[in-house]
C-alpha cells in the first residue's frame, strides 16, 4: 500500500534501449505530415554520424544532432505503441515525451563514450547478422524495419545509440548497493480522524501496539516490512520511521489514504535490499544522474 510503483526506465527510453530485438510487427497508423521510409534491406552501410552540420536537427546534445527523422519517426513509433482503445496523448505530450527521452538516450550515449566504451560499425553489423540469423531470412527484418518505421541507416544508427546508452544506465545502476540502511516497520491504519485518535489513545494507556495492529489490520497485522530511504509513496511516513528507534511509535501522520501511526520494529545500516526496493532505488539514481546531467549540458531544441 505505502510502497512506491517501480518505474522502469523511461517508457521511450526502454523502447529505444530494446531497439535490437524485433518483435511482430505492429499496424501503425501514420501521423499526417511524416513519411513512411521506403522498403530497406540489411546491408553493410555504415551508420550515419550525425554532425550539426550533416542532418536535420530535432535537437542538439553537447553539438550532437539528434537527426529529425530519427525523432519523427520515434514519435510513430511512441504512437503505435498504444494498444486499440487506450487513449492517446495529445500531440505536444506525445513529442516532449520523445524528444526528452532522446535528449536521454544521447546523454547516456556521450557518457558511455567518454568512459570508454566502444561500438563500431563492425559491431553493429555483427548485431544485424545475428538477428539475420535469429529470424531466418533478410525479408523477415525488412520487414520488421518497415512495420516500426526504420530504413537501413537509421536502423543502425538507432543499435549503435541505444547500445551506447544500455552500457551507460547499467554502470548507473550496477552502482545501487545491495544493502543499504533500513528500517522495518509497521502500522496501525484508519481511514478516520477519530478512529485513529482511539487508536493513539489507547496506545497511551498501555495497550500493546501489535494488539491494536492486528485489531485494525487483520490480514497482515500492520505490517509493512524493511524499507529504504526513498521507497515509501508517502514521504512523512517515511521521515517519522527513520527519526525513530526501535519499539518506538510516531504519533498519527496522515495522507491522502487514511491516518497511520507506525511503530519502529527493527533497524539496519546495511540491510540486503529486497529486489523490488533496489529496482526502485536503481530508477531513483537513473533519474538523479539524468537530471544532472542535464544540468550539465548544452541542449538546444531545434522544433518549435
Amino acid at each position: 500500500m505505502l510502497k512506491a510503483k517501480t518505474l522502469g526506465c523511461l517508457v521511450l527510453l526502454g523502447l529505444a534501449l530494446t531497439a535490437c530485438q524485433p518483435t511482430a510487427p505492429m499496424e501503425p497508423t501514420p501521423t499526417a505530415g511524416f513519411n513512411q521510409p521506403a522498403l530497406i534491406t540489411a546491408s553493410d552501410t555504415p551508420a550515419p554520424t550525425p554532425t550539426p552540420t550533416s542532418l536535420p536537427a530535432a535537437a542538439l546534445v553537447n553539438g550532437e544532432v539528434i537527426p529529425l527523422s530519427y525523432y519523427q519517426n520515434e514519435v510513430l513509433r511512441y504512437r503505435a505503441s498504444f494498444t486499440e482503445g487506450e487513449t492517446l496523448p495529445a500531440d505536444a505530450e506525445i513529442q516532449a515525451t520523445v524528444l526528452n527521452s532522446l535528449i536521454d538516450q544521447l546523454l547516456l550515449a556521450q557518457q558511455a563514450r567518454q568512459g570508454g566504451f566502444t561500438f563500431t560499425d563492425a559491431d553493429v553489423q555483427g548485431r544485424i547478422d545475428a538477428l539475420l540469423a535469429q529470424l531466418g531470412s533478410g525479408s523477415a527484418l525488412t520487414d520488421w524495419m518497415q512495420s516500426n518505421f526504420y530504413d537501413d541507416p537509421e536502423f543502425r544508427y538507432a543499435l549503435k545509440i541505444s547500445t551506447e546508452a544500455a552500457w551507460q544506465r547499467d554502470q548507473i545502476i550496477a552502482a545501487v548497493p545491495t544493502a543499504v540502511e533500513q528500517v522495518r516497520a509497521r502500522q496501525i491504519f484508519a481511514q478516520t480522524a477519530s478512529g485513529a485518535e482511539r487508536a493513539l489513545a489507547s496506545l497511551n494507556s498501555g495497550v500493546s501496539f501489535d494488539e491494536l495492529a492486528w485489531e485494525y489490520s487483520p490480514e497482515t497485522g500492520g505490517e509493512l516490512g524493511w524499507f529504504p530511504r526513498g521507497y515509501l509513496l508517502f514521504p512523512d511516513i517515511e521521515t517519522a520511521a527513520f527519526l525513530l528507534a526501535p519499539g518506538e511509535h510516531s504519533d498519527i501522520i496522515q495522507t491522502e489514504i487514511g491516518y497511520h501511526i507506525i511503530q519502529v520494529m527493527e533497524r539496519s545500516d546495511a540491510h540486503p535490499l529486497s529486489t523490488d526496493a533496489r529496482l526502485s532505488l536503481q530508477t531513483q539514481a537513473l533519474a538523479q544522474w539524468l537530471e544532472a546531467q542535464r544540468a550539465g549540458a548544452q541542449i538546444v531544441q531545434v522544433l518549435p
